[in-house]
């Protein structure tokens, strides 16, 4: 293995300093090497090649490799994001991302102005079970765009930004008359789901921050006020994962009513940065205000509620009744949300809780998850009765190329850097 120890260590002390920093940033030079590598030895591939079991390392077999659109379209965000901030590594990343968009803007051509869940070799959509009919769109569509506008932004090309807000303000009037599929498995219709249109938000800010358009803001401000109409229920002081089309709490066959606390950790991180954009352009007073009212709270009760004090890891859902996992898979994702979370709201705030929590999330993120297998890739899964890594396939099969955890520690330096300017 080229990399031996990982550069970053159990924090004992919390200092949000240039140390820190430094550390973070050596771990994604790691990580960029190692995905770099995976581009150098699959050139022909049409995409963004992860196709490896995440405990062991070993690839894939031919008949489960695939070009998902959830997987290119975050690669080509990570990729562009990093080529600015590792200029070591700037020539290989654009390659890269060159070569995906390339891919990309093939499968949407060819599949009536849809990127596919999975598609062949071809670029045509390989049949999971769940198509989009046309004029619906989907979560590849969704992530297809992050990539674009990140692309076509930091390049100043503006074939690719056109190309994003065309489907950008596609997404948006599908997810407003109720023509958002869910891959690869459809939402079940007595139920309406918050993600969608949380992922939406984040969405809206990367175009206000990438365009400095104010009607971005103002998409965003709508998303946000939607959310908290429909999804939060102030009595009870949770954001639910599910609704039902009449807009009551969704209970399930057992009576519980479900809280996903690394989608409801990612809306208030989504909220926060709003509301720094915003304020910015001294815009949304009164609904920063009711941010600032609501998100805090909320925050912290999904990161204490979703904590496992066993095994370090936040469980995938949790029972809003009484605390107890629905779900006690613990992703990888949720803890690198949950650093820029809390860093996002120490920003805001300065509260001493919120570095605890930082600590806290750290230290379990890479001791538990980090595997040197995989050059300190995550495991996918951590099973939250053991504490062991689980081999449990999320929404696509494929590795996700550091769009949760490397681009969210990336951004949590930016923070930290923020920090010590003030």
């Amino acid at each position: 293995m080229k990399f031996k120890t990982i550069p970053i260590k159990k924090i004992d002390k919390l200092e949000l300093d240039e140390s820190l920093v430094k550390d973070y940033l050596k771990y994604l030079e790691i990580r960029i090497e190692f995905l770099l590598d995976r581009f150098n030895r699959n050139k022909d591939f049409p995409g963004v090649q992860t196709g490896y079991n995440s405990i062991t390392g070993e690839e894939f077999s031919e008949e489960d490799i695939y070009s998902y659109s959830w997987i290119n379209g975050r690669g080509l965000c990570v990729f562009v994001r990093f080529a600015d901030y590792f200029p070591n590594y700037k020539i290989p990343l654009l390659e890269f991302a060159s070569h995906i968009i390339g891919h990309m803007r093939k499968q949407w051509e060819i599949n009536n102005h849809h990127f596919p869940f999975m598609a062949n070799f071809d670029g045509t959509e390989k049949d999971v079970g769940c198509t989009c009919p046309e004029g619906y769109k989907s979560y590849s569509d969704l992530y297809a765009c992050i990539g674009l506008i990140e692309y076509g932004s930091r390049l100043k090309n503006q074939k690719y930004i056109k190309m994003a807000q065309r489907i950008f303000k596609e997404i948006i009037y599908s997810l407003e008359s109720n023509k958002f599929i869910s891959e690869p498995d459809p939402i079940p219709s007595d139920r309406l789901f918050e993600n969608p249109w949380s992922c939406a938000l984040d969405l809206a800010n990367e175009f206000a921050k990438h365009l400095d358009e104010t009607q971005y803001i103002d998409i965003g401000a709508k998303l946000i006020e939607y959310l908290l109409s429909n999804f939060y229920f102030k009595k009870i002081g949770v954001y639910v994962e599910f609704i039902t089309p009449d807009g009551d709490l969704f209970v399930d066959e057992k009576g519980r009513y479900t809280v996903d606390p690394g989608h409801s950790i990612e809306f208030c991180s989504f909220c926060l940065e709003f509301c720094r954009i915003a304020e910015n352009k001294n815009l949304y007073k009164n609904l920063c205000e009711r941010i600032k009212k609501v998100i805090p709270g909320l925050l912290i009760w999904n990161v204490k509620n979703g904590w496992n004090k066993n095994h370090p890891g936040i469980y995938k859902t949790i029972n809003a009744k009484t605390g107890d996992p629905i779900n006690n898979t613990m992703p990888w994702w949720i803890l690198p949300e949950t650093m820029l979370a809390v860093i996002l709201a120490y920003e805001r705030d300065k509260k001493d809780e919120y570095l605890d929590l930082f600590k806290e999330i750290h230290n379990g993120y890479f001791t538990n998850y980090v595997n040197p297998i995989t050059d300190f890739g995550p495991f996918q899964n951590i099973d939250g009765n053991t504490g062991k890594p689980i081999d449990i396939i999320p929404a696509c099969k494929f590795q996700d190329p550091e769009f949760h955890a490397g681009k969210n520690i990336l951004t949590v330096t930016e923070v930290i850097k923020r920090l010590n300017l003030k």
